[in-house]
């Protein structure tokens, strides 16, 4: 995968997903991205005059850059199996039952893309968190990606630090972007990889390791 062009795919056409693609795209005007989303209604809107969020500055950017190098579509599969970096930018909301009801995040949507990924994909992929998720999940997620035994992942952690009603400009200007990754070789060369697109407006990129266990847990509902 080094070396190797890079294209973007983003799983979820969401509050996150949106505005952060539409960034990168205007930023990188060299990368493809793909924002997949299984909302038929949603991408009728972001492909229209009206995007379905609201934050200052994002219709701009999206009509300056949709058709160029930003693209929504319902084409979850074929996104997944073009990009070399996919985004997992879903929904994940307090869970309503089970244990942590009322205060813990509810997977249910991540899992469902994880396992999507691992069925689809057939090439090695950069894999990485962009939902807010507890820790250690990106440990599961690539027990998940790995069991399909089809291709290898690397699986990486990049939070988001967006307030509603600045995400563009925190987007813009952030004080910084956070990677996570392995501490492998592969972890490293895809932390590489990722802190590339952010670094072409971006000047502080902090870069941090974690040791997977060897036989993470595969399952993450409760």
């Amino acid at each position: 995968m080094n070396g190797e062009e890079i294209k973007i795919c983003c799983i979820g056409a969401g509050y996150v997903g949106g505005p952060t693609m539409a960034k990168i795209a205007e930023k990188c005007p060299e990368i493809p991205v793909t924002i997949v989303d299984i909302s038929s209604a949603r991408i009728e809107q972001w492909n229209s005059d009206v995007p379905p969020i609201y934050e200052p500055g994002l219709d701009d950017v999206v009509k300056k850059c949709r058709g160029r190098n930003l693209f929504f579509t319902e084409e979850v599969d074929q996104g997944i199996r073009e990009a070399t970096i996919i985004f997992v930018a879903v929904n994940t909301p307090t869970k309503k039952i089970g244990i942590g009801a009322g205060r813990a995040a509810d997977l249910t949507y991540w899992e469902l893309a994880a396992r999507r990924i691992a069925a689809v994909a057939d090439t090695p992929k950069i894999v990485v968190e962009k939902s807010t998720v507890p820790i250690k999940t990106a440990e599961a997620i690539s027990s998940v990606l790995h069991a399909a035994g089809r291709t290898s992942f690397s699986v990486l952690s990049n939070p988001e630090f967006l307030a509603e009603g600045t995400a563009m400009d925190d987007l813009e200007r952030p004080d910084r972007v956070l990677i996570g990754g392995p501490m492998t070789e592969a972890g490293a060369t895809a932390i590489e990889r990722l802190a590339q697109v952010y670094a072409h407006w971006v000047s502080i990129i902090l870069r941090t390791f974690c040791q997977y266990r060897k036989a993470p847990q595969a399952h993450l509902l409760n």
